[in-house]
């Protein structure tokens, strides 16, 4: 069903099955909204906010999003495949079972995050904020992860083969809990890798 959209703000709306394939989309406000099965291929967002809103089996292929924030948002068996974000908030949103690659996301906050057992291999996250998210089993391997702010970052089972950490921002617990395997650390990283796993660092003559 092709649905224009003529309001500015919209609450506890059911959009499911809805297309807005294509649209335009600028300063309108979603709350609560239910998104389930919904076609937003190609969508275009500009400061627009969702929050605590339900993207079930979504449609969200080659859409994108400037300034546009999904706050506490459930995304679920969504296509995601071909999104670019630019400036975007994502703060407590939790994506399962969802297609995520190819992506593109730059400068975005995914504070709280739940990434658990998301497939991002190979994707650019240079200089994100994910503090505090959750990676528990997400796949980052060849990850370009330079400068993002990874602290608090929940990273058993991460998978970071390959991945560049090069100025990242981590805990002490992700050298421990994550697959290293092949990633690429700066020497502050190394020294911080080393004592997490209990060596003692000094010159040969100490």
């Amino acid at each position: 069903m092709a649905l224009q959209l003529t309001e500015t703000e919209y609450v506890d709306e059911d959009f499911a099955d809805v297309d807005l394939t294509g649209q335009e989309l600028a300063d309108i406000t979603f709350t609560g909204c239910d998104f389930t099965e919904a076609a937003l291929v190609g969508v275009h967002t500009r400061r627009v906010t969702f929050t605590n809103c339900r993207f079930r089996g979504t449609e969200l292929y080659d859409s994108t999003h400037r300034s546009t924030s999904f706050a506490s948002c459930t995304f679920e068996r969504a296509a995601l495949h071909g999104m670019s974000l630019h400036g975007c908030r994502l703060t407590g949103s939790s994506f399962t079972d969802c297609r995520t690659r190819p992506l593109t996301i730059r400068d975005c906050d995914l504070t709280l995050v739940s990434l658990a057992g998301a497939n991002l291999a190979g994707v650019d996250l240079s200089g994100l904020r994910l503090r505090e998210a959750n990676l528990v089993r997400a796949d980052l391997s060849g990850c370009d992860l330079r400068g993002a702010d990874l602290t608090g970052a929940r990273a058993e089972r991460l998978n970071l083969t390959g991945a560049d950490l090069r100025g990242a921002r981590v805990d002490a617990g992700l050298w421990v809990a994550a697959v290293l395997t092949g990633a690429r650390v700066d020497i502050d990283q190394a020294v911080l890798f080393a004592a997490a796993h209990g060596l003692a660092i000094g010159s040969a003559e100490d």
